[in-house]
């Protein structure tokens, strides 16, 4: 088995996946800003609902940027150099892997294809990860497409206070899941263009997939996305096959288990 974070901006989810791939039990806590009594928190939440006899190891997903199974920065949340696998290693003597949580979402949903696969989480921030032929492409380790800055109606912002989901709450006064019409979608949509265009031509994905509150609508605006991708990308850029997210709301929790495993096997 094995004990699966996954550590967000606003919340952070914890899981028990058994040896062959399925999950036992989750809790879901909120992150506190500060990084001591988030730890506390971390340790309480294991320790009251989980049994760790028979789990291999300790995999956890962070924001931002992971260097040598270790946060050095953490995005939008006000940590720095959180060296959370020694921590959590000291307290429960385990193995404790540590990557990006996009890059590990982007593990568990590009397992299998061929290719090179752009996963976006559209959440509270944006984030990104890059997988090819089910590897993780080291050159992109600290991809931050969030972080990126465009410039939107004369105004220059980073990519993720524009398109992500808690940008679009705040512009439109509404979650993701309430939007309804043409005009709404039509403005969120340009929205993500921004960043889409410009890394959709660098990287050459095969295949987009999306996650994330917004990430996880596309059904509602594909067709709007894919006709302005067409319209927009440069004429020797494919337009890639856009995909949501096959574990929804548990993608980086289940590429968490696949990194472990993968860990795991090398070790």
């Amino acid at each position: 088995m094995y004990l699966c974070v996954d550590v967000g901006g606003t919340k952070t989810l914890i899981a028990l996946i058994d040896n062959k791939g399925k999950l036992l039990h989750s809790i879901k806590f909120l992150t506190n800003e500060n990084q001591t009594k988030f730890y506390q928190a971390l340790l309480q939440q294991i320790r009251v609902n989980f049994v760790l006899s028979g789990v291999k190891a300790i995999s956890v997903a962070m924001p931002g940027i992971v260097k040598n199974n270790r946060a050095t920065w953490l995005g939008n949340l006000p940590w720095y150099d959180f060296d959370i696998a020694k921590k959590l290693k000291k307290d429960f003597g385990l193995p404790v892997y540590v990557e990006n949580d996009a890059t590990l979402a982007a593990l568990a949903e590009a397992r299998g294809a061929k290719g090179r696969s752009l996963y976006f989480t559209f959440s509270t921030g944006i984030g990104g990860g890059v997988i090819e032929d089910g590897a993780i492409v080291k050159r992109y380790s600290t991809f931050e497409p969030g972080h990126i800055e465009y410039v939107y109606e004369g105004k220059k912002a980073e990519w993720e206070d524009l398109a992500a989901a808690s940008a679009i709450h705040d512009k439109l006064k509404k979650f993701v899941s309430d939007v309804t019409t043409s005009e709404e979608w039509d403005e969120i949509v340009s929205r993500m263009l921004l960043g889409l265009i410009p890394l959709t031509t660098s990287i050459k994905p095969a295949r987009i997939i999306f996650g994330g509150p917004l990430g996880l609508q596309l059904n509602s605006y594909r067709y709007k996305l894919r006709k302005e991708l067409s319209a927009k990308l440069p004429a020797k850029i494919t337009v890639p096959r856009l995909l949501v997210a096959k574990y929804g709301h548990f993608s980086t929790i289940y590429g968490c288990y696949y990194y472990a495993k993968l860990k795991e096997a090398h070790r």
